[in-house]
């Protein structure tokens, strides 16, 4: 029902997920990011919503993508349904496609990144997913994963069509990028894009400059009482 992807960034330090689906509010369900651990994105015919808590427990206990999946998976007698892709923090990453899962359906594990789909138009749109990420190699996290999620609404996304998506991207030395479309009738990621514009005007950016990051727990800032427009 879903497509997404998750990835960290060596050099930064960021780690996010992006996802969307034919239904409602994906972002209620699927991605799961906890800045120095991994990402996990969980979804499915019937999505197991626990394995985002219990998979980041997992991973703040040391254990490997593999041994995450394997816990979570092995633990869950309704694992023909489910779809799981996960990152740990040192870049390794795996995943779990459930037989039960509508076609078509695909996951793909590279280093620092995995792209998972079911109830997809074709298993291309995770391949397009996957290209998209890896062509803006240079850019940041949230762009890399907007363009892939943009490349797979393109090329088909959930055969009913896409109607809502979230990003979500924690970073060590930055407020997180937290954003959610719940509903959209057409073009869905076109709309979490604009939502993520709307955070780089510049009374929200001076917001943010003096929101507490994980690097920073105490920063402060100045009151800017202009409007996001």
């Amino acid at each position: 029902m879903t497509y997404s992807i998750i990835a960290t960034d060596p050099i930064s330090g960021a780690v996010g997920v992006a996802t969307a689906t034919g239904s409602v509010a994906v972002g209620g369900f699927v991605p799961h990011v906890r800045c120095g651990q991994g990402a996990i994105a969980t979804q499915g015919a019937f999505t197991n919503w626990l394995y985002g808590d219990q998979g980041l427990a997992l991973l703040s206990d040391k254990l490997t993508a593999d041994q995450v999946r394997d816990r979570l998976i092995d633990a869950d007698e309704g694992q023909a349904q489910r779809q799981l892709i996960v990152c740990d923090r040192w870049g390794n990453t795996a995943g779990h496609t459930g037989s039960d899962n509508i076609d078509a359906k695909l996951h793909l594990c590279e280093p620092n990144f995995a792209v998972a789909g079911n109830m997809l138009n074709s298993t291309d749109i995770v391949l397009a997913m996957k290209r998209a990420f890896q062509q803006l190699s240079a850019a940041p996290l949230h762009d890399r994963l907007l363009a892939a999620m943009m490349e797979g609404e393109r090329i088909g996304g959930d055969f009913r069509g896409t109607h809502s998506a979230a990003l979500k991207v924690h970073y060590p030395d930055k407020p997180p990028v937290d954003l959610r479309v719940d509903w959209a009738k057409k073009d869905c990621i076109e709309q979490l894009k604009t939502l993520y514009h709307k955070t780089q005007s510049e009374p929200f950016q001076q917001f943010l400059a003096g929101v507490p990051t994980l690097a920073q727990p105490s920063k402060t800032g100045h009151v800017n009482q202009k409007e996001v427009r």
